[in-house]
């Protein structure tokens, strides 16, 4: 006679018919670290670089006008468009006014700069400026790499603006960087509380 096997099996004490259960992983926190969770929007880098230049304008009006009543303009009489545009100054003249409006604004920016990385524009749309591996960015690397370059840059006739707007149409890459950020290797990413 042959031999007889008997198979057990083990009956889980789960309801068979119950509906499977998903594990839900919670959404990844909001890190410093620059990923695209956190970039920020094109809107708000947009409207904090609009309140900025807001600022920069009565700074360019007061130091123009201060240069103006130390430094008279050389052509009194504008015949040509350029005259008007240039103001009667001469290209020298003219980045030296810049450099000193550039002073001016980094001057006005830094103590924001320094204690997060946002200037007023960016404290009000709540984005930060920080190095590439999300640690906050110097004050030095803001106010000289980031902003200083390529306002020099932008002040050179001809080339100057045309450099100044392909970079800024940079944004436009997933990882919306202009020109600037490249320069300095930051990113602009919405503002993270530090605990």
């Amino acid at each position: 006679m042959g031999a007889i096997t008997i198979k057990f099996s083990i009956v889980s004490e789960e309801n068979p018919y119950s509906p499977p259960v998903n594990q839900v992983e919670a959404p990844p926190a909001q890190s410093a670290v620059p990923g695209l969770h956190n970039y920020a929007s094109l809107g708000q880098r947009f409207l904090g670089k609009l309140i900025d230049v807001l600022i920069t304008v009565p700074l360019s009006l007061v130091i123009g006008v201060g240069y103006a009543l130390i430094s008279p303009p050389k052509v009194v009489e504008f015949e040509t468009l350029s005259d008007f545009l240039s103001g009667g100054y001469g290209p020298g003249e003219k980045i030296l006014v810049a450099v000193i409006v550039m002073a001016a604004y980094i001057g006005v920016q830094w103590v924001f700069w320094a204690s997060t990385g946002q200037s007023i524009g960016k404290k009000v749309m709540k984005t930060q400026v920080v190095n590439l591996d999300g640690s906050q960015a110097s004050v030095q690397k803001i106010a000289f790499k980031r902003y200083g370059i390529i306002n020099l840059i932008a002040n050179v006739p001809v080339f100057g603006p045309l450099v100044s707007l392909i970079g800024t149409l940079l944004i436009f890459r997933p990882n919306r960087n202009c020109l600037h950020d490249d320069i300095a290797k930051t990113r602009v990413i919405k503002f993270v509380a530090s605990s």
